[in-house]
């Protein structure tokens, strides 16, 4: 990615949101099941904060457009190599 590409921005904070959302949880074990419900809550905060001024049609596309990219965005992040393994214990 070239400088100041906004993908690269994005994959700098999702790296550095799910560093700090392992790190939170320090040495005890926590389920994917749980995590992957944090980050869920996570986005639902930060899709209904961004929506507070925006006509109710606008929102339902957004919402839309994020359940159509998540697969892929999946995807990514299983190739890249770089998330800690959830059964592990000493990520």
């Amino acid at each position: 990615m070239r400088e100041g590409d906004p993908e690269e921005e994005i994959e700098k904070v999702a790296q550095a949101a799910i560093r700090g959302m392992v790190g939170a949880v320090g040495a005890e074990t926590i389920s994917p099941h749980v995590m992957v419900d944090a980050a869920m809550h996570v986005l639902a905060a930060w899709v209904a904060s961004s929506q507070t001024h925006s006509p109710v049609v606008e929102r339902e596309e957004e919402i839309e457009e994020l359940l159509n990219v998540l697969p892929s965005y999946i995807e990514f992040h299983r190739k890249a190599g770089w998330l800690p393994d959830p059964r592990r214990h000493d990520n």
